[in-house]
């Protein structure tokens, strides 16, 4: 099974999305004002935090309309260059409103998939019947 997803689209995806900027951007700021404490002139860092500030939201822009693409089959959840072996799925949450399943795994990895995005509740029911199928829960 194959499905893609856009960040725009999914409510959760899109607040994770806002809130790692929002990090970026206070530490940005954090530095800002660090270098206004050292002695550096307040229009450089205002021109640095301005650039700096640009930066973060095209990039907030363009991953947020990006497509990704997950692929799941018999053996494994992949989404790159996350993987998740099917085995290794202890159970899962349908979370029909926000469009999202969270997958609660026997030994979660730093790079396995724990949550997979949907943007259409077709691919969502889909994805719901073939975990399902191979977990048989």
């Amino acid at each position: 099974m194959l499905w893609k997803f856009r960040a725009v689209n999914n409510r959760i995806a899109k607040r994770r999305y806002y809130s790692y900027s929002l990090a970026v951007v206070l530490l940005f700021l954090a530095g800002a004002i660090y270098r206004l404490e050292t002695g550096t002139s307040a229009g450089k860092v205002a021109i640095l935090l301005a650039i700096g500030i640009m930066f973060v939201f095209l990039y907030t822009v363009i991953a947020l309309g990006r497509e990704r693409f997950y692929s799941m089959n018999e053996d494994e959840i992949v989404y790159r260059p996350l993987k998740t072996k099917i085995e290794d799925i202890e159970s899962f949450e349908v979370d029909e409103e926000n469009k999202l399943i969270k997958l609660n795994l026997k030994r979660g990895g730093l790079f396995s998939v724990k949550t997979l995005y949907f943007e259409d509740p077709k691919d969502l029911k889909e994805a719901e019947y073939f975990l399902r199928k191979f977990l048989k829960t």
